[in-house]
């Protein structure tokens, strides 16, 4: 299995494709680099695309910290290890926020910033500490259970369903915790980070019952595109793969016609 070593820690990832912009996809909480494969198969035949495991995910290694702004740090110090100089930052559930943190903290490697269903609601209530510490206390990840009902609906796939239950079940409680605690920063700067990702291409996604206010982010952005992905739930890059494929697509045009990036090579 490919492995890279950032700060400490090592790193599943996958890799494949040539041609810019490149995309690098972050997973959510407790997830693997597994839940972008569709994407990285079809984006592939077009562009360098590399998913990567956080750390204690997946194949990663349990090496601490597992918070998101370390993510966002190895997201930044692998953009630059594979030679992609800047990359479109895509980031499903908890991924969103990584990618936000990674363009607030190293914008010269983030040229486009898309979201896919984030926990706006529950980063800017600061409500995430709580089922950290459930998490914490229970020593397992049996506390998650009650969220599967509520990312998928009974047209799921159930392939699909039984896939990201066995994968996030495997996760370690204290990995999964880690990512969930960020001590009231995303209750504090949250309307911050979403600004400084609108200076350049900036996308949301959305499923059928989003994690956020698409309208609150109508009021406090300027140029995030949104879009609805039809029949999904949380996990849309799964159960609607074509239609999410599609808007990728389509949001590399807004990168390349955008002339606040223009300082980056895009073609």
């Amino acid at each position: 299995m490919p492995q890279l070593t950032v700060e400490g820690a090592s790193l599943g990832y996958d890799e494949a494709g040539q041609g810019a912009p490149a995309f690098v996809f972050v997973h959510g909480w407790a997830g693997d680099r597994s839940f972008w494969r569709p994407q990285v198969d079809d984006l592939s035949r077009d562009f360098h695309c590399l998913t990567l495991d956080l750390r204690g995910c997946g194949e990663s290694s349990l090496d601490p910290p597992y918070d998101l702004t370390q993510a966002a740090d190895d997201i930044a110090a692998v953009i630059e290890e594979r030679g992609m100089e800047a990359a479109i930052v895509a980031g499903h559930d908890i991924g969103g926020l990584v990618a936000l943190l990674a363009n607030s903290r190293h914008e010269d490697r983030v040229i486009g910033t898309v979201m896919v269903d984030p926990p706006l609601d529950s980063a800017a209530r600061g409500a995430m500490g709580g089922l950290a510490a459930q998490l914490r206390d229970d020593g397992s990840m049996e506390p998650a259970r009650v969220f599967f009902d509520r990312f998928f609906s009974e047209a799921s796939d159930p392939d699909v369903r039984e896939h990201v239950e066995e994968r996030m079940m495997a996760c370690d409680p204290q990995v999964a915790a880690g990512q969930l605690t960020d001590n009231g920063y995303f209750s504090q700067n949250l309307g911050a980070l979403l600004q400084a990702a609108d200076q350049k291409p900036f996308m949301a996604l959305w499923g059928n019952a989003p994690l956020g206010d698409p309208e609150r982010l109508r009021q406090i952005t300027f140029f995030l595109r949104q879009e609805p992905v039809t029949g999904a739930g949380h996990f849309l890059q799964l159960e609607n793969p074509a239609m999410t494929n599609a808007l990728l697509r389509a949001f590399v045009d807004d990168v390349r016609r955008d002339p606040r990036i223009s300082a980056f090579t895009t073609s």
